[in-house]
């Protein structure tokens, strides 16, 4: 299944066509490739992770639309405490394989609000190395709402961010981790090089 088809919001569409020419011939875009000013009207949306150890992936940037969904400042905070027990395994190794493999990552994030409502929104990360090697490479997740979020307001005190429904990893040319790591609830999607618009 081809990445394109799958992508729900025209955001999203727009996040991974730039993604695909920022990294022109090359796996991964590095971060001096990244022209920002192709989604200057998508930033409210963006969030920019780094991984900076295996147990540890800041918010470099938080978007001022999950931030304010979520009710908390997310930037500067480490993604993985932001979960259960239970559920951080998964969430760490999903997200050390987007760097590690390299590869990408589609799914939706269920944001409940203080009405009670949950709304969904859609997730997708992209990788980006850094200029310089010594440096932590970086996931630029797009999130976007699936519906209408203004009249309400997010639940109070969240101390934990969902987990993602239908997660997959996104093959966008080195494949994608083993079935085996049991990481995925879809079949993987691409964007290759080859494909490229």
């Amino acid at each position: 299944m081809h990445l394109m088809d799958d992508i729900r919001t025209k955001e999203c569409q727009i996040f991974a066509k730039a993604w695909q020419r920022w990294r022109g011939a090359s796996l991964v875009p590095r971060r001096s490739g990244v022209r920002i000013e192709e989604i200057s009207r998508l930033l409210h949306l963006l969030s920019v992770v780094e991984l900076v150890s295996p147990e540890i992936a800041n918010f470099r940037l938080a978007g001022t639309s999950l931030c304010e969904g979520m009710g908390l400042e997310l930037t500067g905070r480490n993604y993985f405490d932001f979960t259960t027990p239970e559920a951080r395994g998964p969430r760490v190794a999903r997200t050390n394989q987007l760097v590690k493999h390299p590869c990408g990552s589609h799914f939706i994030f269920p944001i409940e609000y203080s009405s009670g409502r949950i709304v969904p929104a859609e997730v997708l990360s992209l990788p980006v190395l850094p200029n310089n090697p010594s440096e932590p490479p970086q996931i630029f997740a797009m999130s976007v709402s699936l519906q209408d979020m203004r009249l309400d307001g997010p639940r109070s005190a969240p101390t934990e961010l969902p987990e993602a429904d239908g997660f997959q990893f996104v093959d966008i040319g080195a494949g994608v981790p083993d079935d085996s790591l049991d990481l995925t609830d879809r079949a993987p999607a691409s964007l290759l090089l080859k494909q490229a618009s």
